[in-house]
């Protein structure tokens, strides 16, 4: 075969193709995708949410932050979005008699307890002790298939709730800089992040 022909058949290939396709072609392989191949190619595919204590919450000598329910976008979070990074040692799922019992071996602030949580007999909930949520400690991550709006969270009382800083994918999106406060009531109590 001339050189000429197959020259030719090089830049016409080369003309009809991106050089990464051409390349893969003539090499007898496939054409691999490249971030111009389609829209949104940036996009993540996974978005992890790191929480970090920044301002400890209000405690007592025994005992500290108390997630009783996490909500993403609504829908409670599940045990396989919900990575524990420092165990809680108080109580994993604590519940009252006479309500709502942990169900299994999950932790509290993904139980299936009611919602929403009006009655302290049917809450659920995970508990760190005193000393675990020192500034600068990530707690917990969670993780999802795309973008949150918004985390719901119950807590036990409102001196159980720290001051966070939560990042998505590495990047800080919310920073808190006081905790709940020093109050018992409303018991349960709620809070919204909003994420930008």
């Amino acid at each position: 075969m001339s050189a000429v022909p197959m020259l030719a058949g090089v830049g016409l290939m080369m003309v009809c193709c991106s050089s990464a396709s051409a390349a893969a072609m003539m090499m007898g392989g496939e054409e691999t995708p490249t971030a111009a191949a389609g829209a949104g190619a940036d996009t993540p595919t996974e978005y992890v949410y790191e929480f970090i204590v920044n301002v400890p919450g209000h405690h007592t000598d025994k005992y500290t932050t108390a997630i009783t329910d996490i909500r993403i976008d609504g829908v409670r979070a599940t045990a396989d979005q919900v990575e524990v990074h420092v165990e809680p040692e108080w109580a994993k799922c604590n519940s009252k008699a006479g309500g709502y019992e942990c169900e299994g071996d999950v932790y509290g602030m993904i139980d299936s307890q009611p919602h929403p949580t009006t009655a302290m007999n049917d809450t659920s909930w995970s508990q760190w002790a005193s000393g675990q949520d020192v500034s600068g400690t990530k707690l917990f991550t969670i993780t999802t298939s795309s973008k949150v709006s918004k985390f719901y969270f119950e807590y036990f009382r409102p001196k159980y709730i720290p001051g966070w800083i939560i990042k998505e994918n590495g990047v800080e999106v919310i920073k808190e800089t006081e905790h709940g406060g020093t109050g018992g009531t409303p018991n349960p109590t709620s809070k919204e992040y909003t994420i930008p």
